[in-house]
C-alpha cells in the first residue's frame, strides 16, 4: 500500500507541474493576450523605443512609426495633461493581427499587473488610429480595476474618438447620419461590449459616431476638470451615472 501511495503522490507531483507548463504555453502561443504579454520575449520583434516592439513582418519604417506614436501621444496629452500611461505598443504585419488578437485594438489585462497592449498592423498603421489607441491605454492607466470593469463601453470609446479625426466620426458625419440627433443610439443602449460591438461593421461604425458626440458634448460642458473628476469618483466607487449627476451638479 505504501508502495502505491508514493507512486500515486510521485505521479501527482510529477503531472501537476506538467499540466502548469502546458497550460503556460497554451496561453502565451495560442491566446491573443499570452501572445501580447510575451512579445518582448519573442525573436521576430524588435525593441526600437522603450515599449514600442516592430514584428519583423511589419513594412511601415521604424522612423513613420516612432514619428507616429510621438505625435499620438501629444494628442493623448491634449486631452488628459501629463500622461500616466506606458503601454506597450506592438507593430506588425496584417498577417500576425490573427495571433496578437487583433489588428487595432487596445487589450488591458489586470494580471499579473495592470497594463495595456496596443496592436497595431501594417493595414491600420495611421496617426488616428494610434491615438485612439493610447487614448484607451492613458483613460485605462488612471482607473483602478473595479472602475475599469465598471466603465460603460460607449463612454471608453467616445472618449477614444476624441483624438480619432478620421472623416466616418466627423461632427458632419454625425449630423447627416443622425438627421441632426434625431435618430441616435442612446447610450443605455451600448453600455456593454456584447451591446457596442454587435452587428455589421455599419452597426459598430454608426455606434462609434453616437459615442463621439455624445462624450464631445459632456466634455464641451465640463472639460478636463470635469473629466479628471470623474475619474476620481469613479476610482472611489462610485456610480457611473452618479457620477455624471454629481459632475454636473458641481458645475
Amino acid at each position: 500500500m505504501k508502495t502505491k501511495k508514493r507512486r500515486l503522490l510521485t505521479g501527482i507531483l510529477i503531472a501537476v507541474p506538467l499540466l502548469l507548463i502546458l497550460a503556460a504555453i497554451g496561453f502565451f502561443q495560442f491566446t491573443g493576450d499570452g501572445y501580447r504579454m510575451s512579445v518582448p520575449y519573442r525573436s521576430g520583434y524588435t525593441e526600437i523605443s522603450p515599449h514600442v516592439y516592430v514584428g519583423a513582418d511589419c513594412r511601415t519604417d521604424r522612423e513613420t512609426l516612432l514619428s507616429l506614436c510621438g505625435q499620438a501621444r501629444e494628442r493623448v496629452s491634449a486631452l488628459f495633461g501629463d500622461l500616466q500611461s506606458d503601454p506597450v505598443v506592438i507593430f506588425s504585419g496584417d498577417e500576425a493581427g490573427s495571433r496578437l488578437g487583433g489588428d487595432h485594438d487596445t487589450s488591458t489585462l489586470l494580471f499579473p499587473a495592470k497594463q495595456s497592449y496596443i496592436s497595431v498592423t501594417d493595414q491600420y498603421c495611421e496617426l488616428d488610429i494610434i491615438a485612439h489607441e493610447m487614448t484607451h491605454a492613458e483613460l485605462h492607466a488612471r482607473l483602478n480595476s473595479k472602475a475599469l470593469k465598471a466603465l460603460p463601453t460607449w463612454f471608453d470609446e467616445g472618449l477614444a474618438t476624441q483624438n480619432d479625426y478620421r472623416a466616418q466620426y466627423s461632427a458632419e458625419e454625425w449630423e447627416k447620419q443622425t438627421d441632426s440627433g434625431k435618430s441616435v443610439v442612446a447610450p443605455a443602449d451600448m453600455d456593454t461590449r456584447a451591446e457596442f460591438y454587435a452587428g455589421t461593421a455599419d452597426d459598430r461604425r454608426f455606434r462609434y459616431l453616437c459615442a463621439k458626440h455624445e462624450v464631445a458634448v459632456w466634455l464641451s460642458e465640463n472639460g478636463r476638470e470635469g473629466l479628471m473628476a470623474l475619474i476620481d469618483k469613479l476610482n472611489a466607487g462610485t456610480d457611473f451615472q452618479t457620477c455624471l449627476f454629481d459632475i454636473n451638479r458641481e458645475r
